[in-house]
């Protein structure tokens, strides 16, 4: 009777204070799975408010804009010989002027997009270890 009723008696220990030791300061893996989560939040948050401020160059509803910068605009293609990009750019004083125009209307939409990608490249680099 003695043993059985220490079994079911509740615990000095709730499921709140476990909750609590978890993200106690000193407790490791507590403060990185909060810090995994808060930064997975934040990336979301920042992808869910640069979807609604994507600029029309980069739509299909700036098609005509995005001709008059394509010189200027790089794909893929970029990362396999810059140099040609970067001297076909500089030689011609059109395509300078070109990227002057685009990066004053978009810089900063486009750092924020750089800075969304590479805190998503961060976290997955985080995950892996």
């Amino acid at each position: 009777d003695r043993y059985m009723g220490r079994i079911l008696e509740p615990s000095t220990t709730s499921l709140h204070q476990m909750g609590h030791d978890f993200l106690d300061e000193h407790n490791v893996a507590g403060q990185t799975l909060l810090r995994l989560v808060s930064r997975g939040n934040a990336i979301i948050a920042e992808l869910l408010r640069l979807s609604d401020n994507i600029p029309p160059i980069f739509s299909l509803d700036g098609k005509e804009e995005f001709q008059k910068f394509a010189e200027v605009l790089m794909d893929g293609r970029y990362r396999d010989n810059p140099d040609f990009y970067e001297t076909k750019i500089a030689q011609s004083e059109e395509l300078l002027e070109l990227e002057e125009e685009f990066w004053v209307n978009n810089s900063a939409i486009c750092t924020r997009f750089y800075q969304l990608f590479d805190s998503i490249f961060k976290y997955v680099s985080d995950l892996n270890i």
